[in-house]
Order: C-alpha cells, then sequence, then structure tokens
C-alpha cells in the first residue's frame, strides 16, 4: 500500500534534513588557506623566473619538497630580494626560503633551523683590481642582501657600492660596468661554471665566516610559532627521506651543510 506523506510527516522529514545539515557545517573542517612562499626572481642557481615565466631553481625545489611534507598547499612568489623583505614587513608572506639571520630582520619575522650554509667571496676578472674608475672601486651585492650591510659597514669610503638583482649584477660585470661582485659562494660557484663566466675567478679567499651570517633558513612569519615548528619538522623530512640531498646533488657538487 503507497504510503501518503502527511503534514507532520513532512514536518519531521524536513527537521532530520536541517540537522543533517548542520551537522556537515559542523564537522566538515575548511582546507587552510596555502601558504605564500617567497622566492628570488634573478637569482640563479637558487631561483629565477625566465623570459618566458618558467620558474626553477633549488630553492624551489626544496620550497616544492617542504610543502609536501608539510601537506599544505603552497603559493610560490617571485620578487627581488629587497621586494620580498618588505612583502614580509608587511604580512604579505607567510614563508621566504634562503635568507640569513640579522637582528634587523628578527623585527619583523621569525626563522627556521637552516637547511644550509653558504659563505661570501669577491668575483672579479684575474689580476690587479686596481682603483676602478674614477679612484674608485665599484662593488656590486644583491639588493637587501647581507653582503650590502657588510660593504656599507667595512668598505664605505673606498668603495660605491651597486644594488641590483644577482643576475643583473653578473650582466653588469660581464659588460665592465662593476669591478668586482660581492656574492653568496654557491651562487658565485655557479657563475664561474658557465660559459659566461670563465674569465672570472674568486678573488683571494673567502671572507671569514664571522663577517657574515654564514646560516641559511627560511624566513617564517612573525608570532607563528606552530608554522615555524612546522617548517622545522618539514625540513628533517626532507633530509631523512634524501629528498634534500637528491636535490643538493643537481645543483652542486658537494653537500651543502
Amino acid at each position: 500500500m503507497e504510503r501518503v506523506w502527511g503534514a507532520p510527516d513532512l514536518l519531521r522529514l524536513a527537521g532530520v534534513l536541517a540537522l543533517s545539515l548542520l551537522f556537515l557545517c559542523v564537522w566538515v573542517p575548511a582546507r587552510a588557506a596555502p601558504l605564500r612562499v617567497g622566492l628570488d626572481s634573478n637569482y640563479p642557481p637558487f631561483s629565477r623566473v625566465d623570459r618566458r615565466g618558467h620558474a626553477s631553481g633549488f630553492d624551489l625545489e626544496v620550497a616544492e619538497e617542504l610543502c609536501q611534507a608539510m601537506g599544505r598547499q603552497c603559493e610560490f612568489v617571485f620578487l627581488p630580494l629587497d621586494g620580498l623583505l618588505e612583502s614580509m614587513r608587511n604580512g604579505g608572506l607567510d614563508l621566504l626560503m634562503g635568507v640569513s639571520e640579522t637582528d634587523e630582520r628578527r623585527e619583523f619575522m621569525d626563522f627556521s633551523k637552516p637547511y644550509f650554509r653558504a659563505r661570501s667571496g669577491y668575483i672579479g676578472r684575474p689580476g690587479d683590481v686596481g682603483t676602478g674608475k674614477d679612484g674608485v672601486v665599484r662593488i656590486g651585492a644583491r639588493g637587501g642582501s647581507v653582503q650590502v650591510s657588510h660593504l656599507r659597514n667595512r668598505r664605505a669610503e673606498r668603495a660605491e657600492v651597486v644594488q641590483a638583482e644577482f643576475g643583473r649584477l653578473l650582466d653588469m660585470l660581464c659588460a665592465g660596468e662593476l669591478d668586482l661582485v660581492l656574492a653568496n659562494d654557491l651562487a658565485g660557484y655557479s657563475f664561474l661554471l658557465s660559459e659566461r663566466g670563465r674569465d672570472f675567478e674568486v678573488l683571494g679567499d673567502p671572507l671569514p665566516l664571522d663577517s657574515f651570517p654564514s646560516l641559511v633558513s627560511i624566513g617564517v612569519r612573525k608570532g607563528e610559532e606552530d608554522l615555524r615548528e612546522e617548517v622545522n619538522r618539514a625540513i628533517r623530512t626532507i633530509r631523512f627521506s634524501g629528498a634534500f640531498g637528491r636535490i643538493n646533488r643537481n645543483y652542486f657538487p658537494y653537500t651543502l651543510y
């Protein structure tokens, strides 16, 4: 016999459906917002974006592995270093790859455990650099970097410091517009192995470790302690899984840490 639904039945059914929808609204978790991860747009071999918009580099691959280890979606933001630092200061980024910890930077971001170390040295043409044009040595350094701070503190009276993106600095060095570039030794090593780097060398010994912060970390949004610990766990995970070593070998012939 076919059942005829009356008004009381329809009211009870409506109540059950309403409770079910309420249950779903309460218990279905919202997806976490993607993490905004900053990378330098012109810092080979760590990260760069070519003219076709293709992104590549050591730090990008490490960031992708970290996001996977954390189970988080990530959006990658490519800017020059000084723009990345400003965005971090203004709350526009959650993470910033490849930065050294300094007193100034601690004011607006926290830092993960280091994931590699690097020294700094001067790159130039072999031979006596002399006094440069107009009696002043023109030295390039990546805008916003710890190398700029070093040059201003140590060589302010003897050199003209030129700030630019790293790729632009190399263009200026090759064109004779700079006498020297002070750079992370890993980035410099990659340039020296390239075709256009064959006429250049590291001049002198790398600068002493106490000249710069030698440990390189990931900047984390200020006050986000849970996120910082999450990043630290992910760094340990990709080291023990072998993922970091695989990426390391793709870019450098020796272990970075």
